[in-house]
């Protein structure tokens, strides 16, 4: 024992360079122990840090003091206290009650035939085994040195983890909780409810007052969400404009009321974008009371309530319309693509009457699928097309039929295009080459679009409209006076036709706000001398008051229904 005192003594001490110290725990009943290796420990310094020392004559006081000490880098535990088991327990109630990983564990006893080496390594999570015989004062030192370098490295990587593990579960803009860190809290068992929040016309924010502007809303949104909810629900920024919250305990009945109050209380604050006061609506889907695939389950109702326009939202069910559309899609878009391949997507042709002659001037070509010797409309798959990217292999289809009927006919053909295929690399070319080898004059083939989004802001878009333009296609737009309407765009961009939404057309004459539409929309049509065509004319009555508005056009099942082929046909 007396090396060790001198041992302590002769050490060369460095200057102090942190206030921290690094806690040994020594669990021994045997007192002498204890004084002795406090003798070596109190002046020694490792990475400029001197040692504190805690000391337990029990397995019991251990416990005790590793609950109020969580960071002791090292304890010496010896094995036969008071059982013959106590260290022993004492190492597996740090392992796996306190699940702490990072303490380093060295056995140190006095009795190894009881303990044999083998059997505690092999049983147990400990760090090194010792006899107390053979410690020496130069392998006291070594052990604490290399034990207490090896914890420090340990808490250097779980610093660099914990960094990283936060850049990984942190939204970078707002500071949030990240969709990372949702997932995480939704793997642990339990019950709860997830309110997905998403900002309504937010991308016209960012295209009309900048991505900068765009930021400021979430940032405030971030912090007005964190500010109101955060006593009792989790806070997160999944991403983009779409925010969540998440909680565990509430009835259905309070979690309905709860999304209320939270939809209400976010349109009715002013948020400051540019020093000017701004409202926002939400549109809100709900995971109610769910266990399992949570996010799945709120999305699908945050799409169930899109559907019914802005400021709305859904509880999740199973009968959800976007669930069931979904289930049809699914059977649909093999359909589709085996249709293109045999070649069963089919060209029918629905009659457009000039109203002042009364007579057909050209044809809207609709796309029908052939399955199992049954006739399918848009309705039942153009969902799954665009959904699956079939589209654009659908118009080539319809726009070589309208071709080949302008070939043999005198009459124009309209074709539909969607504006996600207005973004296809090949398309003009492949409009070129078919014109070119139909040798088509300009003006006899237009090319309908559906207006379900403002066409004026995508740069790429308006190009490629102006492209087909050139190359002698007149462009129309499709059920206008619905969704996105923007009467900016009958100037912007190089447009030759509109047709009237159809549901303001068959609620003529009664319908007093179908009437105000469509009056407004032909008159400023007709002020750039832009001709008009009424859909869905399905009655005398409904023919009669588009002719005494002024429509130039009307197409319906009352004036003749899509035909799969026509007089003239090859």
């Amino acid at each position: 024992m007396s090396t060790l005192i001198k041992f302590a003594k002769e050490r060369e001490i460095p200057e102090d360079t942190s206030s921290k110290s690094w806690k040994v725990l020594i669990v021994d009943d045997d007192e002498s122990v204890h004084i002795i290796t406090r003798r070596v420990i109190e002046d020694i310094r490792i990475s400029g840090r001197k040692l504190q020392v805690f000391s337990a004559n029990s397995g019991a006081e251990a416990k005790t003091i590793l609950q109020a000490q969580p960071d002791i880098a090292l304890a010496l535990v010896d094995v036969i206290m008071e059982t013959l088991t106590a260290g022993l327990d004492l190492i597996n109630y740090i392992r796996h009650e306190l699940n702490n990983n990072m303490i380093r564990l060295i056995i140190r006893t006095g009795q190894p035939h009881d303990a044999p080496e083998k059997d505690v390594i092999d049983h147990y999570d400990i760090n090194d085994y010792k006899e107390k015989t053979e410690l020496t004062a130069q392998k006291l030192y070594t052990l604490l040195r290399s034990s207490i370098k090896q914890y420090e490295q340990l808490l250097k990587l779980e610093d660099k983890y914990q960094t990283t593990y936060q850049k990984m579960t942190t939204h970078p803009l707002t500071g949030l909780m990240n969709r990372e860190k949702l997932t995480e809290c939704l793997d642990k068992e339990g019950i709860k409810s997830l309110i997905l929040i998403n900002i309504d016309s937010f991308s016209l924010i960012n295209e009309t007052q900048s991505f900068e502007a765009g930021d400021t809303l979430l940032k405030q949104l971030a912090a007005f969400l964190q500010e109101n909810f955060a006593d009792f629900m989790q806070v997160f920024h999944l991403e983009g404009d779409l925010f969540a919250l998440l909680y565990d305990e509430s009835s259905p009945i309070e979690t309905e009321k709860q999304v209320n109050r939270i939809k209400n209380h976010i349109s009715s604050n002013n948020f400051q974008i540019q020093n000017v006061d701004t409202t926002i609506t939400v549109t809100i889907g709900i995971a109610m009371h769910e266990e399992g695939n949570l996010i799945q389950k709120a999305e699908l109702a945050l799409k169930e309530a899109r559907l019914y326009g802005h400021n709305h939202f859904q509880i999740y069910s199973s009968n959800l319309n976007i669930i069931k559309t979904i289930q049809s899609n699914s059977i649909w878009i093999k359909r589709v693509r085996d249709a293109l391949l045999e070649d069963r997507v089919l060209a029918h042709f629905q009659p457009i009457i000039n109203l002042a002659t009364q007579h057909i001037e050209k044809y809207e070509i609709l796309v029908r699928v052939r399955y199992d010797n049954e006739i399918f409309t848009p309705a039942d798959f153009l969902d799954a097309a665009f959904y699956s990217g079939q589209t654009f292999p659908i118009f080539k289809k319809m726009f070589i039929a309208a071709c080949k009927k302008c070939a043999i006919s005198d009459f124009g053909y309209s074709v539909n295009l969607a504006l996600d295929d207005l973004k296809q690399p090949g398309l003009l070319a492949f409009v070129n080459s078919s014109i070119e080898k139909y040798r088509l004059p300009r003006g006899r083939i237009t090319l309908e679009l559906l207006e379900y989004q403002s066409l004026g802001h995508n740069m790429e878009i308006k190009q490629s409209l102006i492209d087909l333009h050139q190359a002698g296609l007149l462009i129309a737009i499709d059920d206008f006076g619905a969704h996105c309407s923007n009467f900016s765009q009958l100037t912007d961009l190089p447009i030759d036709v509109i047709k009237i939404d159809g549901s303001f057309i068959e609620n003529l004459p009664h319908d007093n706000h179908s009437m105000v539409v469509t009056k407004t929309i032909t008159g400023f049509a007709h002020e750039l001398n832009i001709p008009v065509v009424a859909e869905y004319v399905h009655s005398q009555e409904v023919l009669e008051a588009a002719q005494q508005m002024g429509i130039d056009y009307a197409q319906g099942f009352y004036l003749g229904e899509p035909q799969a082929d026509l007089p003239g046909a090859e």
